[in-house]
């Protein structure tokens, strides 16, 4: 019965997060030749920039919503949240009229005036992201997959007609806002929290409860963004807005269709882990199943992507996407790493293993830069970046899924070793064909 209802749950969010990715994935064989790649390279920054503040914006009390079993304190953890989220935006807000033209510089941007969307975009996702913790809690999960297919549907059909109006502007960003505005009135509809109804008191009380959220989930919230967006800081500032529009592109095409997946998986995973953490049996039987799942559902197209990459991407996105593709032969079995672990993520909270955390994305920031600042200084361009940044990388996410799975109670070391061989048989495989096809 538990294991029947985890995946009815997950299939459920897995739907909506299908058909937001067909639409978004059927749109870039047009978005790519619409727009070049510093529109979408200037999209990518600023995204980027948004999701470190959104991953702090709340301070992380938003993730103790589904943990919390007292419903009057979730609504109360709910409530701060958002209050925080304003604050921060406000804040960010300042920040960017102070100093736009020194931000736009740093980062190559054509247009440093798009710095002004950042702020409306950390409140309005950051907002989102909680209201969908709260809905994740009383398991709507209908709402929350019908959510992703509005976001998607109605930020790309925006992107798709920006030619056709008078609008000056690059129609990515504004299909980008569009959609974020679709998406948390879509949330807000039907909320059955007043946001005021609560005293100053009440807030202090689960602030006080789950300040270790605070002082170690969110410094290592910033330090695990900061670290998977390094890539798109360090071209934009190192190679241009071009690189980053092209390496922008290989995420979507990669990354961006299996987090999805794990994304839906992950959040009733985190729903469920939450309730049974002391049952150790259960537990681990269940975190076993999903990883087993998960490989088995991601392996075949990456390989298809590692081996065939350089010639998939030009073909969905145009000629001018040559460069894209060599970046997605580089970067996928990283990303294939990130989707594996990204289910798992939440057993940091789950268990209260933040201090941990906290030390092992500061080690995985520091390493990550330290690999792509080695590629480009001794390397000389992006691509011997990129090559260095993956196979840091990849080390970090298989030794951090391991420590989740001691938490669950079985520990994946046999699986790993298996799961690395499978790989670079069927890789060695896949090339081999790739030359008598030739």
């Amino acid at each position: 019965m538990l294991k029947r209802d985890f995946f009815k749950n997950a299939s459920l969010l897995f739907s909506g997060s299908l058909l937001a990715q067909i639409i978004g994935f059927g749109a870039l064989y047009f978005l790519g030749r619409i727009y070049s790649p510093e529109d979408f390279g200037e999209v990518e920054t600023i995204m980027k920039l948004a999701g470190v503040f959104i991953a702090i914006a709340g301070l992380r009390y938003e993730m103790a919503i589904v943990v919390e079993e007292n419903p009057t304190q979730a609504k109360d953890l709910l409530r701060l949240s958002l209050f925080l989220n304003f604050a921060m935006s406000f804040i960010i807000f300042i920040i960017i009229l102070l100093f736009k033209n020194k931000i736009g510089v740093f980062f190559k941007l054509n247009n440093s005036n798009i710095l002004f969307g950042l702020p409306l975009i950390i409140w309005i996702t950051s907002s989102t992201e909680s209201i969908i913790l709260w809905q994740n809690r009383v398991k709507k999960f209908k709402k929350i997959s019908s959510n992703r297919i509005l976001f998607s549907s109605s930020g790309t059909g925006y992107k798709l007609l920006h030619p056709f109006t008078l609008v000056a502007g690059n129609g990515l960003f504004f299909g980008q806002v569009i959609a974020q505005i679709v998406a948390l009135s879509h949330m807000l509809y039907n909320l059955p929290i007043q946001l005021f109804q609560t005293t100053k008191q009440n807030l202090l009380a689960v602030s006080k409860s789950y300040r270790s959220f605070a002082l170690f989930s969110s410094p290592a919230a910033i330090l695990n963004i900061i670290a998977t967006s390094m890539p798109v800081f360090v071209i934009s500032t190192f190679d241009g807005q071009q690189a980053t529009g092209y390496f922008g592109n290989a995420y979507k095409l990669t990354y961006l269709p299996m987090s999805m997946l794990s994304l839906a998986v992950g959040q009733v995973f985190f729903e469920r882990i939450a309730r049974i953490r002391s049952q150790k049996e259960n537990t681990s039987k269940m975190a076993h199943q999903l990883v087993n799942t998960l490989f088995f559902i991601g392996i075949l197209p990456v390989i298809i992507m590692l081996v065939w990459g350089d010639q998939i991407a030009p073909l969905i996105l145009g000629s001018q996407w040559k460069e894209t593709g060599i970046f997605i032969q580089i970067m996928i079995l990283f990303y294939f790493t990130m989707f594996l672990t990204s289910s798992f993520s939440s057993a940091f909270e789950t268990y209260q293993k933040l201090k941990f955390q906290l030390g092992y994305n500061l080690i995985f920031l520091v390493c990550t830069y330290g690999a792509l600042y080695l590629g480009y200084t001794k390397g000389g361009n992006t691509r011997s970046a990129l090559i260095c940044f993956s196979a840091i990388g990849i080390f970090l996410r298989l030794a951090i899924l391991n420590y989740f799975f001691v938490l669950f109670g079985k520990n994946l070391i046999a699986k790993t070793i298996f799961a690395i061989l499978i790989t670079g048989v069927l890789a060695y495989l896949g090339f081999n064909l790739k030359g008598l096809m030739l």
